[in-house]
């Protein structure tokens, strides 16, 4: 990839590689004649700053002809990498989608571009590496591909709901008949000489679409996986740096890889919370995939088993386009809507029963629980209080019979005493997936019996009789697809204390039972209401719509914007200050509105930190721009320590009562 040069000029803007908010702005630096003929832009570079003696990475990112700055320009010291490895095109994607959170193109840089590994870079640049992609076989595109990949190459934005059951491939693995669908688009894309990004949630989702992919003759994709070492993750984003069109795919960061002439994004599952980043500026691979396609004209498409309220409201506003053949859907049945988990004897109801021992023997039997561990919830046995932790007032549950521990932090629970009623016994409450399996044993004796959840996990399993117990998202793949899916807790999951609870809940079931064989069932062996209904008879889309309606009205996301601001009470006030007048605009259209000031609590969601507050603010789409550029201008001013210094207080972010921002938290509204 050519990039460009200082072509006579003098000047080099540099990003330098700081976490300082007050940073993340581009400084000016005088380029040495030395070097001139050398630099490109997307080099790293070191360079001084603050002092001659005192060095800073950074990454050139444009050149011109004189700075602004009056005085005299520090030359940049040395290239470090002769390979440029920022793009025009991400560079922007970085620079937008930081704005867009308040946060610093640097962050994004960091998830974008993985750490440099000099003797794989030496081997790329000697054309040492062999290319994995130079057997593959030319992709032979029906109709139905061919077309897709002329919307999507031409730009259009698709939603699509994937249809149930696994599928057998040339090569004999099975995998979801979504991850075909996928590869068959990403082929066609490619084909017309163009690339595409697909970016999953998880390595058995990647796993899934590399074996469809090298089913279908392409087996040089590019792969940017979290477990791969540090060499294989760089080895890879080099391929991808290549001038040529390749098939991208990998977990969220994945959206900001360099990709030749970019025909499409394809992102399975969106809803997915592990799509959301987790570090700062949090910016989630749906947005950050809806940036770069607006940017660089590429095509979008969102599939999945259920789709989240987020592409629902993209669709609804005719930003997005949904397909117009419903999908195939295995058959779901309830074993019996009135019964609760209390109103029958053992873990499952009669009915759920005698199909799990009719079609265990015939082929596997998938049984989705809530909860991975022995019992999900520890009680007094005097009073029947949930049990806390003493250390941090976490959950306590039941590991194995008879071990209780904290759920959050670990620590054993004996010795234990209630705060209730002083009591010190223990005693178990609900099951989780290890209990299952125990009574399970017992009570279908004849069935060979699997665990899989977080600590034993299985991503396949074979065709034979088995009774599977799995953990919603830990469900692994059966050959031939299950006899029959039984869905437990649906209570407990709607129970949950978060506002997507429901939308979560859809999302879970219909990846169950997406693992059905094509003549199996799902059964729903509990539970009630709305969205119970929607799921057993079919009519999720109307159950999308009307929770989508529901959220308007409440002002919930997504059909608004949110940011915490968390901080000491001043600077959260500063940072209130600083945006209060855009609400002010139109009284009967709240464009903005403020919930809080509320103590802010630590990690346990319980104790709360003593001098830090926190407050929600809900905005519209169209306020974004500004209301991020607001608190970030306040969140910069507090960082660089201007008002800490009035106060005779020392500067920086290391303070407790730093202002903290964090945009589109999907769990801001949990309890």
């Amino acid at each position: 990839m050519t990039a460009e040069g200082a072509a006579g000029r003098r000047v080099a803007r540099i990003l330098l590689d700081t976490s300082l908010p007050q940073l993340d702005h581009l400084f000016d630096y005088a380029i040495p004649g030395e070097l001139a003929d050398e630099i490109r832009a997307g080099q790293r570079v070191r360079v001084p700053f603050r002092s001659q003696n005192r060095k800073s990475f950074g990454t050139v990112i444009e050149f011109t002809e004189q700075s602004d700055f009056g005085g005299e320009l520090a030359q940049i010291a040395e290239i470090v990498s002769p390979l440029p490895t920022l793009t025009p095109e991400v560079w922007r994607l970085a620079r937008a989608v930081a704005d867009r959170a308040a946060g610093s193109a640097g962050d994004i840089l960091r998830l974008a571009i993985p750490t440099r590994q000099v003797r794989v870079e030496k081997q790329h640049l000697a054309g040492t590496v062999p290319d994995p992609g130079e057997h593959d076989t030319p992709f032979e595109a029906e109709e139905a591909d061919t077309e897709l990949a002329g919307l999507l190459t031409g730009g259009a934005r698709l939603a699509i709901d994937a249809s149930h059951g696994p599928v057998r491939l040339g090569t004999g693995e099975w995998v979801g008949g979504w991850s075909l669908q996928l590869a068959r688009a990403a082929l066609a894309v490619h084909a017309e000489g163009r690339s595409a990004i697909v970016v999953l949630p998880d390595y058995r989702d990647l796993d899934q679409l590399r074996d469809a992919l090298a089913s279908l003759g392409h087996a040089g994709v590019v792969r940017l996986d979290a477990r791969q070492s540090k060499g294989e993750r760089y080895a890879a984003f080099l391929r991808a740096l290549d001038p040529e069109p390749r098939i991208i795919i990998g977990n969220r960061s994945a959206v900001y890889a360099p990709a030749h002439e970019l025909g499409a994004i394809l992102i399975w599952d969106d809803g997915d919370p592990v799509l959301a980043e987790p570090l700062a500026p949090y910016v989630h691979a749906r947005d950050a995939a809806l940036v770069r396609a607006g940017q660089s004209g590429a095509g979008l498409l969102f599939a999945a088993h259920s789709r989240s309220a987020e592409v629902q409201r993209l669709v609804e506003i005719g930003y997005v386009q949904a397909q117009r053949h419903p999908p195939r859907r295995t058959r779901v049945v309830h074993a019996d809507a009135s019964m609760t988990p209390d109103a029958f004897a053992g873990r499952v109801p009669e009915f759920a029963a005698r199909i799990i021992r009719q079609e265990s023997r015939r082929g596997p039997v998938l049984v989705q629980v809530a909860t991975p561990g022995y019992a999900p919830v520890a009680v007094c046995a005097s009073c029947g209080d949930a049990a806390r932790c003493r250390a941090c007032a976490g959950p306590i549950g039941f590991r194995s019979a008879g071990v209780a521990a904290c759920r959050w932090c670990g620590e054993p629970a004996r010795p234990w005493q209630c705060g209730t009623c002083d009591g010190t016994a223990l005693t178990e409450r609900g099951m989780g997936s290890q209990r299952t399996v125990e009574q399970f044993e017992r009570q279908f004796s004849d069935a060979r019996v699997l665990l899989s959840d977080g600590e034993h996990p299985r991503e396949r399993v074979d065709a034979r009789p088995a009774l599977v117990v799995a953990t919603r998202g830990a469900e692994p793949i059966a050959a031939g697809g299950y006899r029959a899916v039984v869905l437990l807790d649906a209570e407990r999951l709607l129970g949950i204390e978060s506002l997507r609870a429901a939308e979560d809940c859809l999302r879970w079931w219909e990846n169950a039972a997406a693992l059905a064989a094509p003549d199996g069932q799902c059964v729903m062996a509990s539970g009630g209401g709305p969205t119970v209904q929607a799921f057993v008879t079919g009519r999720t889309e109307e159950w999308r719509s009307a929770e989508l309606h529901d959220r308007h009205a409440l002002r919930y996301p997504p059909a608004v914007r949110v940011a915490s601001v968390t901080g000491g009470a001043a600077e959260v006030e500063r940072a209130l200050a600083s945006i209060r007048d855009l609400g002010a605009q139109d009284p009967a259209v709240p464009g903005i509105d403020v919930l809080g000031q509320v103590p802010a609590r630590g990690p346990s969601g319980y104790e709360q930190v003593p001098g830090i507050v926190r407050l929600i603010v809900r905005f519209d789409y169209g306020l974004g721009a500004e209301i991020a550029r607001r608190l970030r201008g306040v969140l910069v001013a507090d960082a660089a320590g201007s008002s800490a210094r009035t106060r005779g207080r020392p500067p920086g972010r290391a303070r407790p009562e730093a202002l903290r921002l964090r945009f589109d938290d999907r769990g801001v509204f949990d309890g």
